[in-house]
């Protein structure tokens, strides 16, 4: 996965008001409490890859070969690695130390990218 984009808050409302844009593109909220919220976007690929997949698989390779299977194969793993690897993750908190007392390197908002 990853490195997810931490962002930092002063307070509850401060907090919302960051995730707002996240969530107007397209990111949806996994977790929240009075000191953090977690929202992730869903990566599934490029959708012409998927067409040509899907076209390949049901159109052109035959049922009888073993292209199919490979072919099948590729486009899970295409679709597996963006699925988990590509995903972006925010989290958004009031804390500015984890759990082992160290401190937590911040994201500007600035340079984010939705």
């Amino acid at each position: 996965m990853t490195k997810p984009i931490i962002l930092k808050a002063k307070d509850f409302d401060n907090m919302e008001s960051i995730a707002k844009p996240f969530i107007d593109n397209g990111y949806k909220i996994m977790s929240s409490d009075a000191k953090h919220i977690i929202a992730k976007k869903r990566n599934f690929g490029n959708r012409y890859i998927h067409i040509l997949f899907l076209f390949l698989i049901l159109f052109v390779i035959g049922y009888d070969t073993w292209m199919v299977y490979v072919a099948c194969i590729i486009y899970s793993s295409y679709f597996i690695y963006f699925l988990f690897k590509k995903s972006k993750v925010v989290l958004i908190t009031t804390e500015s130390k984890d759990k082992d007392g160290g401190l937590v390197e911040f994201d500007k908002f600035e340079e984010v990218e939705f």
